[in-house]
């Protein structure tokens, strides 16, 4: 399935600039603990439809959303949300490409902020962008 291999070619990306910064991704599949006042990331995948416009079926188009939610503790300034809501905006540029394994797509919409979600301990401020991509049908 390739809204599979989407999901790793923007994860890769994500997850390499995530490590020099350094900010945590919560990975649901490896269990994720957040620490005391740490701003962290959240990440998931939307996906769109799958068409395929090829007679024969040779290869399937994927699109969808992303979405990487910053989590901030409560009393911390929007500015550290913001300011790495503008360097994901840098890094999934329109345009920009995402491969992995036979997908080749890129990101279609630029990342977009979202409003601010607040909680007791908590505040959350999404942002996200759209693919597209295409890979042969699996």
């Amino acid at each position: 399935m390739s809204q599979a291999r989407a999901r790793q070619a923007i994860e890769i990306k994500l997850m390499a600039w995530a490590a020099v910064r350094p900010i945590r991704v919560a990975n649901f599949e490896d269990g994720f603990e957040p620490m005391q006042d740490e701003t962290y990331l959240q990440a998931f995948q939307l996906p769109g439809a799958t068409t395929c416009r090829y007679l024969g079926g040779e290869a399937y188009e994927y699109t969808g959303i992303y979405q990487v939610s910053i989590v901030c503790p409560a009393g911390q300034p929007l500015e550290t949300a913001e300011t790495l809501v503008k360097e994901l905006t840098g890094l999934f540029r329109v345009d920009s490409a995402l491969s992995r394994n036979g997908f080749e797509g890129m990101v279609t919409e630029p990342v977009e902020q979202g409003p601010t979600i607040t909680e007791s301990a908590t505040y959350s401020v999404p942002a996200s962008f759209t693919y597209q991509g295409e890979a042969s049908a699996d």
